[in-house]
């Protein structure tokens, strides 16, 4: 057997080709948990600030304005986050800066078109991207010596080009969507962290396409704004895609008291013929997110829908449970059936998948008999009750179906219906 061998050259090129082909969805090292070095003022990993500029003033602008902080925020699951602080340049602020892209210093002066950020493709100092998130959460904790200071975190989503943060933040040509978190401070106090959560959705008011992400954080929206030691520090930035429905109809009606985190509904029909010629409709949040429904028919007179909603990152998913019912006949008891408000038999959890409590009807024997019949009128199992209002049926064993559960007394008889599913 001949081996042949493969120049590391080569397979480095096959290896990074690979790589930028997969689709990337959510930022690299987005909560700061991996640093390029080991001092206090080291680079986060995948990110850049002034040490590692360009620009005919990047010389002047070379100091590290950032910490890499160790302990974690509370509530997380990491064990370090990032703070970057402004401090005096010759008496002009110059504001904690922190990006995906590379530092472009072209001049003294903050405002300046000279300075910006901007993805620089073809080096280390950019981050392809593939996805269109629904919002951005990110933890924040800001302090500024002026209550009316705002920090920010932001993202743009843009195309095939060297972009540039604020330059060409208004032709929408070049960019497709945007989300930015402003924020006034959130501690008095330099020293003690505060942490808030900002949530906020991505705009999608941009016609190029999606290639590369480029991330900005600082410490004042105002290039120049604010006041030495101002700090921000972030942690945990997150891209949420959205799995949810926002509308489920049945025969292009509503379901009435529909509610998006609720997942779970059940609707009676009149009639067989009504249930079989139910048609399912739905709206998702997310133009982009994926539906798959499952229709299952446990008898003739149960249908049920199951929709798989399966967000654009092929993660985030929620599953949503319709299940439809009709009369049954009623077949195997002899006396009458008796449900006015003075007979009524509750169920709880109703539909149920395993334990089903029943609540007796008030004012009679509390010993009888519980029969739980199938959609034939088959007993599906019998309870012997003894002086109990609130006796406990097994159905975890059941096939799933509707049935009829039957209360009988020497002088009384009440029923109604269960759903069962698993």
């Amino acid at each position: 057997m001949t081996h042949r061998i493969i120049p590391v050259a080569i397979l480095l090129t096959f290896l990074l080709a690979h790589t930028s082909t997969q689709a990337q969805y959510q930022l690299l090292n987005p909560g700061f948990e991996s640093w390029e070095g080991t001092s206090a003022t080291a680079c986060p990993s995948h990110w850049s600030s002034f040490p590692q500029a360009d620009g005919s003033w990047a010389w002047a602008a070379s100091t590290a304005q950032h910490y890499h902080r160790n302990g974690g925020r509370p509530g997380s699951t990491g064990n370090s986050y990032l703070t970057i602080y402004s401090r005096s340049v010759l008496g002009v602020v110059a504001n904690g800066n922190m990006t995906t892209g590379q530092i472009h210093a072209g001049s003294t002066s903050a405002a300046s078109a000279s300075n910006y950020n901007y993805t620089h493709r073809g080096s280390s100092y950019c981050h392809p991207f593939s996805g269109t998130p629904d919002s951005m959460y990110v933890w924040v904790s800001y302090y500024a010596a002026s209550a009316s200071s705002m920090g920010s975190v932001r993202a743009y989503l843009h195309g095939d080009s060297d972009f540039r943060d604020p330059n060409d933040c208004s032709d929408p040509t070049l960019y497709s969507g945007m989300a930015e978190a402003q924020f006034s401070r959130t501690t008095s106090s330099s020293t003690t962290p505060t942490w808030v959560q900002q949530r906020v959705p991505f705009t999608y008011d941009g016609t190029s396409s999606v290639n590369y992400i480029l991330m900005s954080m600082t410490t004042n929206t105002t290039p120049g704004g604010g006041s030495a030691k101002d700090s921000l520090s972030v942690d945990d930035i997150e891209f949420i895609y959205s799995a949810w429905l926002d509308n489920l109809s049945i025969n292009g009606t509503p379901i009435e008291g529909f509610q998006r985190d609720n997942l779970t509904y059940t609707l009676s029909l009149p009639d067989e013929a009504s249930l079989s010629a139910t048609t399912l409709s739905y709206v998702t949040q997310a133009a982009d997110a994926t539906v798959t429904i499952d229709t299952l028919t446990p008898d003739t007179f149960t249908r049920q829908f199951i929709l798989h909603i399966l967000a654009e990152d092929s993660l985030t998913s929620r599953t949503y449970t319709l299940t439809l019912t009709c009369p049954t006949p009623f077949e195997g008891i002899n006396e009458p059936v008796h449900n006015s408000d003075a007979y009524v038999l509750r169920l709880y959890p109703n539909p149920s998948n395993s334990q089903v409590r029943c609540i007796l009807p008030q004012g009679i024997s509390t010993s009888g008999t519980l029969t739980l019949f199938d959609a034939s009128g088959r007993a599906a199992t019998t309870l012997q009750v003894s002086d109990t209002n609130s006796p406990t049926l097994d159905t975890s064993r059941l096939p799933a179906g509707t049935y009829t559960l039957v209360f009988q007394t020497e002088d009384h008889i009440s029923s109604q219906r269960l759903i069962i599913i698993h």
